[in-house]
C-alpha cells in the first residue's frame, strides 16, 4: 500500500520547548523543584480537561495559576512566558517542506483550543497542515483509538497509507496497533534518517554528526 500522507504531532515534534529559562525562573520564584512546574502544568488533571476541550485555554491558565498561588497579572505573565518557550524546530519544518512535494501533510495534536490560532497567527505554519486534528475540538485525545480513526476519516485514507510521527511511545503504539506506519520522534536527525526512504532522497551529510 502506497504512503499518501505524513501526520505530525505538534508539541515535542514540530514545536519544541528545549529552552528551560522561563521554567527555571518561575520555579525559583514559586519555590518549586527543577522540573516540578512542567509536571504540575502538563501532567495534571487540569491539562487533561483542557486537551479534551472541557476547559478553554484561558480557563486552564486561570485554574493552574490559582493552584500555584498566583495573582491574575502573574497568571497572564506565566502564560506568556511559557508560550514563548515553544519554538518551531527549523530542521523538522525543513523536512515537512520537503515532504510536501510528495505527500499530504497533516497534524494530530493533544492541545487546547488555542492551537489553531497559535499555529496560524503567531507561528505562521498552519497552512502546511491539512487537516489539523486538535483533541480539544473533538473531545478525544491520543492515545484513544477514536482520534486516529477520526484522522483517517478526515484524510479518507487507509491506515497503511499513513505515516504517523510522535514523541510519546504510547501515542506511537496506539497508531501502530491500527495499522499505521509510525516513527517515534527522538530528534530531527533521526527523523530525517527514518523519513529518507519515504522521501526517496539521500540524507544530507552533516559534519557535526557522528
Amino acid at each position: 500500500m502506497t504512503i499518501q500522507a505524513l501526520v505530525f504531532d505538534c508539541g515535542g515534534v514540530v514545536l519544541r520547548d528545549l529552552e528551560n529559562t522561563h521554567y527555571d525562573r518561575w520555579e525559583a520564584r514559586l519555590g518549586l523543584q527543577p522540573g516540578e512546574l512542567k509536571q504540575r502544568l502538563w501532567y495534571g488533571p487540569l491539562w487533561a480537561q483542557a486537551e479534551l476541550g472541557q476547559l478553554s485555554e484561558a480557563d486552564f491558565w486561570v485554574a493552574a495559576g490559582r493552584d500555584l498561588g498566583l495573582q491574575p497579572a502573574e497568571i497572564e505573565q506565566l502564560a506568556r512566558d511559557l508560550w514563548a518557550s515553544w519554538v518551531v524546530d527549523p530542521d523538522v519544518l525543513a523536512l515537512i517542506d520537503r515532504a510536501r512535494e510528495r505527500f499530504r501533510i497533516a497534524m494530530l495534536s493533544n492541545a487546547t483550543d488555542a492551537l489553531e490560532d497559535a499555529l496560524s497567527r503567531i507561528l505562521g505554519i498552519a497552512d502546511r497542515f491539512d487537516p489539523i486534528i486538535n483533541s480539544a475540538r473533538c473531545g478525544i485525545a491520543k492515545p484513544s483509538p477514536e482520534i486516529y480513526q477520526l484522522l483517517l476519516s478526515r484524510l479518507q485514507l487507509e491506515p497503511g497509507e499513513v505515516v504517523f510521527i510522535d514523541d510519546r511511545a504510547e501515542n506511537v503504539t496506539a497508531a501502530a496497533a491500527l495499522g499505521m506506519h509510525v516513527i517515534w520522534f527522538v530528534h530531527p536527525q533521526e527523523l530525517e534518517r527514518q523519513l529518507a526512504p519515504y522521501l526517496r532522497l539521500e540524507v544530507l551529510a552533516h559534519p557535526s554528526r557522528s
